[in-house]
């Protein structure tokens, strides 16, 4: 499988902030284009100190993706947002990205940049009585879906995606909307689900995993023996209120 993919180098030149370690830049760099195949946008596109992504959503235009927070930078580019729903989201804590951007401007909660080496095989995942699994790659090209579905009702119980990116080399998997039903909570099915998408993701020869977490998905991560390695802070001009 081939995947044309623009991977440019981050330019982080001229940065005030304690960069992160080349490595974890490159974890960002593949997340970015990972979580734009999972979600189905448009590819990242390079911009000074990092990519825009364009959604064309409502409630989410676009945003951008900063590696480093570069104070310069970041007051220059919230400067020239001025639309509601445009996000900047950057790796680094809300402390060190709440002075640098107008009053105006929300935040939401905290995110966790995390990763993991994965299984070298992956043998069959059994779900717990009264479960079914499915997974299965989207049209053939490294989109992943899986569900959990309940056995006695059909309705999914727990849900999630990843998908291949050859940003890295060796291919990575990165995982997005891994949700549980909050009925089926706590019966283990956020693990069921990420170990079906992760030997689905290594039978397509993905060897490394990414993802970013939640306050709330962060202890099944952890749990499962992935690494975190740096905040994301998410910021935006919110929508007016309603008359």
């Amino acid at each position: 499988m081939s995947l044309p993919i623009d991977n440019p180098p981050i330019d982080t030149a001229g940065s005030h902030s304690t960069p992160l370690p080349a490595a974890h830049q490159d974890l960002v760099r593949t997340w970015v284009h990972g979580w734009t195949r999972c979600r189905g946008t448009a590819a990242p596109l390079a911009v000074p100190g990092g990519f825009r992504i364009d959604i064309g959503l409502p409630e989410h235009a676009g945003r951008y993706v900063l590696p480093v927070a570069d104070r310069g930078l970041l007051r220059d580019l919230a400067a020239s947002i001025t639309v509601p729903n445009l996000w900047i989201k950057v790796c680094a804590p809300r402390a060190e990205i709440a002075p640098l951007l107008p009053p105006a401007w929300e935040f939401v909660e905290p995110q966790f940049l995390m990763s993991a080496a994965l299984p070298a095989s992956a043998g069959p995942v059994a779900p717990p009585p009264g479960y079914t699994v499915e997974t299965a790659d989207k049209d053939g090209t490294g989109i992943i879906d899986c569900r959990v579905l309940d056995a006695a009702t059909g309705e999914p119980a727990a849900w999630g995606r990843a998908a291949l990116t050859h940003a890295s080399a060796p291919p990575s998997a990165v995982y997005d909307k891994i949700n549980t039903a909050r009925a089926h909570r706590r019966r283990g099915l956020g693990s069921l689900l990420m170990r079906a998408l992760t030997a689905h993701a290594v039978r397509l020869g993905a060897v490394h995993g990414i993802l970013v977490a939640s306050p709330e998905g962060r202890p099944l991560y952890r749990s499962l023996g992935w690494q975190y390695h740096a905040p994301l802070t998410a910021a935006r001009i919110p929508s007016p209120p309603r008359p």
